[in-house]
Parts: C-alpha cells; structure tokens; sequence
C-alpha cells in the first residue's frame, strides 16, 4: 500500500506538470502483471484509480513485454 500512495502521488504530480506544459501528452502508470492481478483488482483500488484518472499500462517484466494498456 505504501508502495501505492507514493506511485500515485508521483503520477498526479507529474500529471499536473504535464498538463501544464504539453497537454496533449498523456501519462502512464506502469506496472508488473502480478501487482496489477494481486492488486489493482481490488475493488477499493480500482475506485482509487478511477477516481485518480490512472492510466496504466501492464508489463510481462520477464518478457519485458506490455500487456495491456487501461484508460
């Protein structure tokens, strides 16, 4: 969880910065498959993140592949 509350506000810092300098451009969370199955499919945290806007991307770290892309 601590993990988490630093990740996020990471994101919405960058997010805000982001948006005032280049709007058009979007950012992604990335996240290891195993953390998104053992984590993010929860149901409070899924209500985190859409309430955040998060926008993830999924990664196979071991076949350094992405997975899924969630907007």
């Amino acid at each position: 969880m601590r993990d988490f509350e630093i990740a996020l506000g990471q994101y919405t810092l960058y997010r805000n910065l982001i948006n005032l300098t280049e709007p058009e451009y979007k950012i992604y969370l990335a996240i290891k498959d195993s953390i998104y199955e053992n984590f993010f499919q929860r149901d409070s945290i899924k209500e985190i993140t859409k309430i955040n806007q998060l926008l993830l991307i999924v990664v196979d770290m071991e076949k350094e592949e992405i997975l899924q892309w969630i907007n």
